[in-house]
């Protein structure tokens, strides 16, 4: 080792000096410290890998998006945690860049509401899960600048009664290049007659809802999306005369995916039957007795009212009537008291009169 120049242990006025000799391992020692200065660094509640492309926060506990997360990361995903809200700006100004971000998933995290412009700084996001949540409320402006974002999943992640709130969020305003969105196994009853659709929305994923009906401005929407893929099965659907703008749209197009797969929910008689096994004489709605007894009712008080009306406006003459018919019927008894007054026992003088 005495011929060898070599790092020393000592300080550094005792180091050994370099030689030509050694300048192969220096370079490769350099290029190893540069190597390891490109990767990003981790957060301490998450685990990194590909050179911190891709991040995972699993089970720890999390209640807000971690700090730290590294520059380069392209794929990250939170799951198992507590985060309760995405306040506004969640992803901003918490020391990471998200400039290089594409895949974002944040299922099972319990979140309850998503705040306006939530996913501010995620430019370049291309795919976005929010399944397995509990959302009560979403910000009209919650996906406010996601102007990549191609897919969206929200399965099994919305709470009752969030229909208004979900079809104003997802305006193509806020999603303009939005091409794939799943909302498998919520409670949606219904689909916003109004709402406007993405005009590169290719796949809208409905199963598994309690969607009874849809209507005609819905079903009109969609067929101006030559592109678009619908899936309704396990919806329970009643197969009235209500479903007849599904039924011939059913009959008219491919755009259901699962056509196959739909079946009635009711009524009784069609529990179960296919769809598009059914003719239209099928789709038939029961007479409404309760409308029929209410019209039924306003027709007797409209003649109830017009017959008291008629009485009012003839009172004197009805009094003058009454009178008349007092006096005939004062005549009437009269005359047979008189009679009784001449012949009081008739069966009687019938009697003796035989005799």
């Amino acid at each position: 080792m005495s011929g060898t120049k070599q790092w020393s242990d000592c300080p550094d006025k005792d180091r050994v000096p370099l030689t030509p000799k050694t300048w192969p391992f220096s370079l490769a020692v350099l290029g190893v410290l540069v190597s390891w200065a490109g990767v990003c660094p981790c957060p301490l509640e998450c685990r990194c890998a590909d050179k911190s492309r891709s991040v995972e926060c699993r089970n720890t506990n999390l209640t807000q998006i971690p700090q730290g997360i590294p520059l380069c990361a392209q794929k990250l995903l939170i799951t198992g945690n507590n985060i309760s809200t995405l306040r506004e700006s969640a992803f901003v100004g918490n020391g990471s860049g998200f400039a290089r971000l594409g895949t974002l998933s944040l299922p099972g995290n319990q979140i309850q509401g998503i705040g306006p412009s939530a996913f501010e700084g995620l430019a370049n996001l291309r795919t976005l899960n929010l399944s397995g949540n509990a959302l009560a409320s979403i910000a009209a402006d919650a996906f406010f600048g996601l102007c990549q974002l191609h897919s969206l999943s929200m399965n099994y992640a919305l709470e009752p009664s969030l229909e208004d709130q979900l079809w104003t969020a997802l305006h193509p305003s806020n999603l303009p290049n939005l091409s794939e969105l799943q909302l498998v196994g919520n409670y949606l009853t219904r689909l916003s007659e109004g709402a406007s659709m993405s005009s590169s929305l290719e796949v809208l994923d409905l199963r598994s809802n309690l969607l009874h009906h849809i209507g005609r401005g819905t079903i009109s929407s969609w067929q101006n999306h030559m592109k678009l893929k619908v899936y309704l099965f396990s919806n329970p659907l009643m197969c009235d005369c209500e479903l007849e703008p599904v039924y011939w749209w059913l009959k008219n197009t491919s755009q259901i995916s699962d056509r196959q797969q739909l079946t009635c929910f009711g009524p009784k008689t069609l529990n179960g039957s296919i769809l598009d096994q059914l003719s239209a004489e099928d789709l038939k709605c029961p007479e409404d007795t309760a409308a029929s007894y209410v019209f039924l009712g306003i027709v007797l008080a409209l003649i109830g009212a017009t017959f008291i009306m008629v009485l009012y406006l003839n009172r004197r003459g009805i009094k003058r009537w009454a009178r008349t018919f007092r006096v005939a019927c004062h005549d009437l008894m009269e005359g047979y008291e008189y009679r009784y007054e001449l012949d009081p026992e008739p069966r009687l003088a019938s009697v003796t009169a035989a005799a």
